[in-house]
């Protein structure tokens, strides 16, 4: 169980935690959506999105030191199709700007992510910490498909790949989270659906809840910690249904 009394910050993972979709529906559409906009340097639809997800990992790497997760897409993603840096991310601008909204047909907000939210960020701070692979138009896109975004609720900060260097599954990840909104671990609470990306955040000392839902865990990147298959430890776990009654129920006897 986790001692709320000691908690001020709320860290909420997104993709099937607070909105739902089918990753095997998602990628596929978002892929041929974006390979649009690279047809005439990359005709073969496959090897577009080959060379998208190695890209995509490339998100992970340390280096080069500097750049934000977005520069590092591009910096890898430009020289296969000898296009220049800036073109990369123009185009992929673009693409969030004017296109990504055909995908909101598929994505639906969780059940009870709304009231929780509503009632969390009353009493807590909350953090969008969803993986930083998207830049921040297209998370601030996700967050209103969701009927959760920041004309809603008061999100302290919302991790994004042209604002962060580092990813989930890292505790680097984690540790530029908590540097960013300056707090501490043993003040902060991690839910989310993942045991690796969002578990592992126990490791520095957050709090960890996870969501029991039906989807599979994000599988876009996998990354050693996959393979390794570790258990992190856990120190509470329901739907989010159970979360909210729970916080529900604490808030009002710490009111009354």
């Amino acid at each position: 169980m986790i001692n709320w009394n000691e908690i001020t910050t709320l860290l909420f993972d997104l993709d099937n935690t607070l909105i739902m979709f089918d990753e095997n529906e998602f990628i596929p559409m978002y892929g041929k959506n974006i390979h649009a906009y690279f047809t005439e340097e990359i005709s073969s639809y496959e090897e577009f999105m080959k060379l998208f997800l190695t890209s995509t990992h490339a998100m992970l790497e340390k280096e080069p030191e500097g750049l934000t997760n977005l520069e590092k897409f591009a910096a890898h993603f430009s020289p296969k199709l000898n296009l220049p840096f800036e073109e990369i991310l123009k185009r992929f601008l673009h693409f969030y700007a004017y296109q990504f909204d055909q995908l909101a047909q598929i994505i639906s907000p969780a059940p009870f992510a709304q009231p929780l939210l509503h009632l969390v960020s009353q009493h807590f701070h909350v953090v969008a910490a969803t993986n930083p692979l998207f830049p921040r138009i297209a998370t601030e896109k996700r967050l209103n498909w969701g009927k959760i975004g920041l004309d809603i609720i008061p999100w302290l900060e919302i991790t994004v790949a042209d604002a962060y260097s580092t990813a989930k599954p890292y505790l680097t990840y984690y540790e530029e989270v908590l540097e960013k909104i300056n707090k501490s671990p043993d003040e902060c609470a991690m839910i989310g659906n993942d045991r690796i990306n969002d578990m592992v955040a126990g490791k520095l000392g957050i709090k960890t809840f996870f969501i029991e839902t039906n989807t599979a865990p994000d599988k876009i990147i996998t990354t050693d910690l996959d393979r390794e298959n570790p258990q992190f430890p856990i120190d509470d776990s329901g739907t989010l249904e159970d979360l909210y009654l729970q916080l529900k129920a604490y808030l009002e006897k710490k009111t009354n």
